[in-house]
């Protein structure tokens, strides 16, 4: 019971800060949708940021950074597997667009646990990317390359394809931009 208070507590924190926003999130909210009273929720966390915090931690990186460590259990074919997660959209909402970048613009100016713990996933993201990227190179699939500033550009022209889908109301936004990095990526690709 407790743990799965806890786990809808989290669900329902996550969905609305990624639907309203932090400063737009309700209290009420969240705990009528979670179906939890106030009391239980202090039992979990001190106060909203607290339990914002925590949401955020362990939904982005079990959404976003999971993505990407799957495909270092390839033993093969990283540059595609990876090109192939980018264009896949299924669990992809251009609508309300990149968890990260939103909260990132919300709150890492005007608080500082936010802005910490965002950095902390954005260098994340990239530290996954330029994993899949050494171990292309590792594995004679792509050229040598500066792993660190191509995992920079892809996780910045990324954002940036979400922010173009979400603003347009458009998923061929996203679409034509992947297309294009996708080009990009596999002209490091090593031909034999």
């Amino acid at each position: 019971m407790e743990k799965n208070t806890r786990k809808d507590l989290i669900n329902c924190t996550f969905d609305e800060i990624y639907t309203k926003g932090y400063q737009g999130a309700s209290l009420t909210d969240i705990l009528k949708n979670a179906k939890v009273h106030k009391g239980s929720m202090y039992h979990f966390f001190e106060n909203k940021k607290e339990m914002a915090i925590a949401s955020i931690k362990e939904k982005i990186y079990e959404k976003f950074v999971q993505r990407y460590s799957l495909i270092l259990e390839l033993e093969k074919d990283y540059l595609e597997a990876f090109i192939k997660s980018l264009k896949d959209t299924s669990s992809r909402d251009f609508e309300k667009g990149c968890p990260i970048a939103n909260i990132i613009q919300e709150m890492s100016n005007i608080d500082e646990d936010f802005k910490v713990l965002m950095k902390e996933i954005y260098e994340a993201l990239k530290s996954n990317i330029k994993n899949i990227l050494d171990k292309a190179v590792e594995k004679d699939e792509i050229k040598e390359c500066d792993t660190k500033k191509l995992s920079l550009y892809i996780a910045s022209t990324l954002e940036g394809a979400i922010l173009s889908a979400k603003a347009s109301g458009n998923v061929e936004d996203y679409l034509d931009v992947i297309d294009i990095l996708s080009s990009y990526l596999l002209s490091f690709k090593k031909s034999f």
